[in-house]
């Protein structure tokens, strides 16, 4: 990830190798996505031990899924599981990974609802996949996207975009895609609209400002085909508003269809029709 200098009023009060800490670790406005497994609390605490091991295990395949099918979007991010995990934070349960833009954000939260549902069919392959399946039966998850600054000091990241994420899952009792409304204004200011997703083509990225470092070198499957479109459905509507930090946060609410098709999978039919959230106008509380 791409990292900026300090502002001169932040360091003011710091002392020299406070200074030269800062400088080295400051982050400027980035993509969180929180993911959440939807009510953990409600597991037995014999299930309860099981739920860290199956996450990392679906955050594991979705590195891969995502550097491997996505290239072109995480080219300057990193292709490594290494550089996915550094800029991550666990929460057990879930966590917040900190990406460069609101489109790597939902583009993960694609592949990882992909493989809850792999997970929850069966189609999961591996020892350890089977086993969990057998013990946590058929989960669900809810996911929120924030956009803001964030900063890493001593190897631990801090700032808006987080707090901003955390309080969105906390006062959210659904299993949802709820978003901010800078993450939607990033997509308007870059692609006009988030909607545009459902007819943008990768030669389209290529003629983006945004994307004018990229090399064109790197596919994706979401994307990359001419005849395909991944995207079948596109909805979002605005269900609230919560106050963090003594400012107002306008929370929208997401739901994205898509169709992907996977290989390797030991089914007859390898193709999965996912859906990231769902229409429920419910407010937050």
């Amino acid at each position: 990830m791409k990292k900026f200098e300090p502002e001169v009023e932040l360091s003011k009060s710091l002392n020299e190798e406070q200074k030269q800490n800062l400088h080295k670790e400051y982050i400027e406005n980035k993509s969180v996505l929180g993911i959440d497994i939807y009510k953990y609390s409600e597991y037995s605490e014999d299930i309860q031990v099981y739920v860290p091991v199956l996450f990392n295990s679906l955050y594991k395949i979705t590195v891969e899924n995502c550097s491997i099918g996505e290239k072109y979007f995480f080219q300057n991010y990193g292709s490594t599981f290494s550089d996915f995990k550094e800029n991550f934070i666990s929460t057990g349960d879930g966590g917040f990974q900190i990406f460069d833009n609101p489109l790597q954000s939902l583009i993960f939260a694609i592949y990882f609802q992909l493989n809850v549902k792999r997970f929850n069919s069966g189609s999961l392959t591996g020892k350890l996949n089977i086993n969990l399946f057998d013990i946590i039966g058929r989960i669900e998850l809810r996911y929120a996207t924030t956009y803001d600054k964030i900063y890493c000091y001593d190897k631990n990241f801090f700032g808006a975009a987080i707090i901003n994420n955390s309080r969105i899952l906390s006062k959210d009792n659904l299993n949802r895609l709820l978003t901010d409304y800078k993450s939607l204004q990033w997509f308007d200011q870059t692609i006009n609209t988030i909607e545009n997703l459902m007819i943008m083509k990768i030669e389209n990225f290529y003629k983006i400002s945004y994307f004018k470092e990229f090399s064109k070198d790197h596919g994706s499957l979401l994307f990359g085909n001419p005849n395909s479109d991944k995207f079948k459905s596109f909805d979002i509507l605005k269900i609230g508003t919560i106050i963090s930090k003594n400012t107002s946060l306008d929370i929208y609410n997401l739901k994205i269809q898509v169709l992907i098709s996977i290989k390797g999978e030991h089914k007859d039919f390898k193709g999965f029709f996912i859906t990231v959230g769902n229409l429920n106008t419910q407010g937050i509380q």
